[in-house]
């Protein structure tokens, strides 16, 4: 049985075997759009090629440095490419480290803290609470910790961002400070590393 779809193809051959200038518009258009993606690849790697030779300066850890250490830094030209969007190129001038830095490693937003105080290393949506706890005495900063009080879990997510003797300054979401400050008051508080 013969349908329309079937003889479609022996007309299609007879259509171009008596036009041949519709197989050269076929295969110009081909060319053609071949030729613009070329073109547009080529095109990428230019603007590839070009991030990594626009270089910009940014600030970098003289030494290596402790939470809550003042910033020592130099400052470096660097491929735009290998750089975060958040690389600082002048800190602040009472700037602190947050965090560890290591020696030569690009400073970025997120490593820096401005002021002084425990309430300064902390991330902006959390409030600082102190807790005594003889056993915090040499804590890291930047620690992951949970609160307990007889048995029961107060802060689940915590972490120190600051220590003084055996208080240790933990950052808490704000809707478990007043359990947490309770129990501290009451020195019922303990601090549980979680990491």
């Amino acid at each position: 049985m013969k349908t329309p779809f079937t003889q479609l193809g022996p007309r299609i051959r007879l259509g171009l075997a008596r036009r041949p200038w519709i197989r050269w518009v076929i295969v110009v258009a081909i060319a053609g759009a071949t030729g613009l993606t070329v073109a547009q690849q080529l095109a990428r790697v230019d603007a590839a090629r070009e991030s990594w030779t626009t270089t910009q300066e940014v600030a970098v850890a003289a030494r290596d440095h402790a939470p809550g250490d003042p910033i020592e830094m130099t400052r470096i030209e660097l491929p735009i490419a290998a750089l975060a969007p958040t690389a600082v190129t002048t800190p602040e001038p009472d700037a602190r480290a947050r965090q560890h830095i290591a020696s030569g490693e690009v400073i970025v937003a997120a490593d820096l803290t401005v002021g002084i105080g425990p309430a300064a290393g902390a991330a902006d949506d959390t409030v600082v609470v102190p807790v005594s706890d003889p056993l915090v005495v040499n804590a890291p900063i930047g620690a992951a910790v949970a609160i307990y009080s007889d048995g029961l879990v107060l802060a689940d997510s915590a972490e120190i961002v600051a220590v003084d003797l055996d208080v240790a300054f933990i950052a808490v979401d704000p809707a478990d400070a007043p359990l947490v400050a309770a129990a501290a008051q009451l020195r019922s508080a303990s601090i549980v590393f979680t990491r």
